[in-house]
């Protein structure tokens, strides 16, 4: 809190209380309320640029670490983006009074509320130089609009297939070459303040989605899930961070071909099968979902294992319905009607009759690796 408070604007901020307790004891001639006004401007200027110092401080603090270090007193949601953009005043003007219903009278430099373009004085030279600094004003607060045509993390490649296992969000991290993002400037010691700071974020940042968005992160949880135009609802509601509680799609995870233990996990899948199907034609009918199965699906060089819900058994095939979105494949979708060849099985699960699963070999392989 020191190093923070050590450039605060401390002289003009006694000018101007001085100067406001004068008006108030004793009254001021048309010289002092001069005065007055020029204190005013003065601390203004200075506080601004305060504020914006402090927010450059954490992302130096941030961008100086890889992998992404935890950055608790940043209020912030992020797009990761697939190229730079070039934004202007303007346009997060309007963006912002789409979002939040604000008009902004840009005639008027007096308005209590703006958008301005800033440039910290610090920023040449440094990190912060290559990011574009919107500063806004609007009945919910001060935030900040930031626009880099840089990766938001060092070697955004090495940082995904060290850290990320799931193969749709690692490439969306990966291949990601700028950034953009909606910062809290005010307070953020008020836990019910930050909450509602970040309702506003994410209508802010909901504004500005489009299709050169790959990824939204929030540094504060440290949690990052691959874009969706879907996403932009949950962004825009009171609760932007419940779309961080589960994946935007169900994780693609990788494991080696060869790999000792997934050999004998789908060894063992396929060597239990008949139990699987012993089991199925005595089914509840209430049950009829819950036996479902893990298939490969193949389109020329590339494949991908994804689950089925079982419908039909014979001693050929497996027929059922799709349960996952491809990440790759073209030929089918979530909720297609499919059929797998048995030489295709791979894993299944059915309902225990204690509440529990039975199968799921490869799903224990995957997660004794996390």
């Amino acid at each position: 809190m020191r190093d923070k408070l050590r450039n605060f604007p401390l002289f003009s901020t006694v000018l101007l209380i001085a100067a406001i307790v004068q008006l108030l004891t004793s009254g001021m001639s048309w010289f002092g309320i001069s005065a007055l006004v020029i204190a005013a401007i003065l601390f203004s200027v200075l506080f601004v640029h305060w504020l914006m110092k402090m927010l450059e401080s954490k992302r130096a603090a941030k961008s100086n670490q890889t992998p992404i270090e935890p950055v608790n007193d940043l209020v912030s949601i992020v797009y990761f983006l697939s190229e730079s953009r070039e934004p202007s005043e303007a346009t997060i003007r309007t963006c912002v009074s789409n979002a939040m219903g604000v008009d902004f009278d840009v005639s008027d430099p007096d308005s209590e509320y703006f958008v301005i373009q800033f440039t910290p004085p610090e920023a040449k030279g440094t990190a912060a130089e290559h990011i574009n600094h919107f500063m806004v004003r609007i009945p919910q607060g001060l935030f900040a609009v930031l626009v880099s045509d840089k990766p938001y993390i060092d070697n955004p490649a090495q940082f995904a297939k060290d850290a990320i296992r799931d193969k749709r969000l690692r490439q969306a991290v990966e291949s990601h070459e700028a950034w953009l993002s909606v910062d809290l400037m005010d307070d953020q010691s008020d836990i019910e303040r930050v909450a509602a700071a970040y309702g506003t974020i994410g209508k802010i940042i909901a504004s500005l989605a489009g299709p050169d968005c790959l990824a939204v992160y929030c540094p504060e949880l440290q949690r990052c899930n691959e874009f969706d135009p879907a996403l932009i609802e949950s962004l825009a509601s009171s609760d932007p961070l419940r779309l961080f509680d589960e994946p935007t799609f169900e994780p693609v995870i990788e494991i080696s071909d060869d790999d000792p233990r997934m050999a004998a996990a789908v060894e063992e899948a396929i060597k239990r099968w008949p139990e699987f199907v012993s089991a199925f034609k005595r089914r509840d009918p209430d049950d009829v979902d819950r036996y479902i199965i893990k298939a490969e699906f193949s389109e020329g060089s590339k494949s991908e294992f994804m689950w089925v819900s079982v419908s039909e058994i014979n001693s050929e095939v497996i027929r059922g319905t799709l349960m996952n979105d491809p990440h790759e494949l073209l030929d089918v979708h979530r909720g297609a009607n499919v059929t797998i060849p048995m030489d295709r099985l791979n894993d299944w699960i059915y309902p225990g009759r204690d509440g529990s699963h039975i199968g799921g070999f490869t799903l224990d392989v995957l997660a004794g690796d996390d």
